[in-house]
């Protein structure tokens, strides 16, 4: 080839490596438009609007991780775990940071694989040490595992790396709760109270502190305090149903019990007490019903609650 025809090509491949860039460049720069254009949009709770924008921005330039995160982000708020799990991991083998993992960990928790999501937020602490969120979730998880032990461990160190977060406070209170610790689980709850006075949970978890210790009326207010910030807790409901019941004010009882299935009407939980306290009143034929309703929507409580209706029959032939 000729020297001349040489730096011709030369000049062509140049001009197309040039325009290639250049289209990559717009393509990234449009990219970012609509992932920004998306943010703002998921702020506003425009979620379907925000989905289209992600899904534009990873049509326009899909190696830009920050697309597929944030989609992944509002595919998790929409409910589409797989998706959501999905565009994390796509994000992550884009560019991996501590905050796909951590996003996708919570997703696999609520998929609940917690070994799946114990594994994503230890490598988000592997890549950032000082991620107290990470350790938080972690926490969580291995909480529900019954890991008691190194789930404190875990809020111990979000705890010190962030010595703000409550709800590492709430979290470590309700594992020291569960290993028996009733003072220390006490401390904690109270630390998070101070730090946020607005946590139904902690409010919620300190009940039960209260009713371990048989001071039911502390365990009533803690309980009334969760539903006021949360007035459809169902769980707040059935507790302070339970615990009103055990203070012998029966229709205050019922009355909660039949909140929470105002909140919840599959709580078989709350016919199934409802209908303790109705045998009490000796209103048989309402106690049934609610007993039929609750065994049709969870047939394992019927061994516990069928000793519990046995007691209340046996107490009445003794008193008649």
């Amino acid at each position: 080839m000729k020297f001349k025809n040489l730096v011709r090509v030369v000049l062509i491949l140049s001009l197309i490596v040039l325009a290639s860039v250049s289209i990559y460049s717009q393509n990234r720069r449009a990219a970012i438009d609509h992932v920004a254009r998306g943010t703002a949009r998921m702020e506003a709770n425009d979620l379907d609007g925000a989905l289209a924008d992600f899904t534009r921005a990873i049509e326009l330039d899909r190696n830009y991780s920050a697309s597929y995160f944030s989609r992944g982000l509002v595919r998790r708020r929409l409910s589409d775990l797989d998706g959501a799990i999905s565009d994390f991991t796509k994000s992550i083998q884009l560019h991996p940071i501590a905050e796909a993992y951590l996003d996708r960990g919570a997703v696999r928790k609520e998929k609940g694989d917690r070994d799946g999501a114990i594994g994503d937020y230890s490598k988000a602490i592997e890549l950032n040490g000082k991620y107290a969120d990470a350790y938080y979730n972690r926490g969580i998880a291995l909480d529900d595992k019954g890991d008691h032990d190194a789930a404190i461990a875990d809020f111990t160190r979000a705890i010190e790396l962030n010595p703000q977060l409550a709800r590492a406070f709430v979290g470590r209170g309700f594992a020291l709760m569960q290993k028996g610790d009733a003072e220390g689980a006490l401390k904690d709850y109270n630390q998070a109270l101070e730090l946020n006075p607005q946590s139904a949970l902690a409010y919620f978890n300190r009940s039960f502190v209260w009713k371990s210790r048989g001071d039911l009326d502390k365990a009533i207010a803690d309980l009334t305090k969760d539903i006021e910030l949360a007035p459809r807790d169902e769980a707040a409901y059935l507790e302070r149903g339970i615990v009103r019941g055990a203070k012998g004010d029966l229709d205050g009882a019922v009355a909660d019990f039949g909140k929470a299935l105002a909140v919840n009407p599959e709580n078989a939980k709350a016919y199934a007490n409802r209908g303790v306290i109705s045998l009490m009143q000796a209103k048989d034929a309402t106690a049934q019903d609610d007993f039929d309703r609750a065994f049709k929507l969870d047939h394992s409580l019927r061994p516990q609650i069928q000793k519990v209706i046995d007691e209340i029959l046996k107490g009445r032939k003794t008193r008649s």
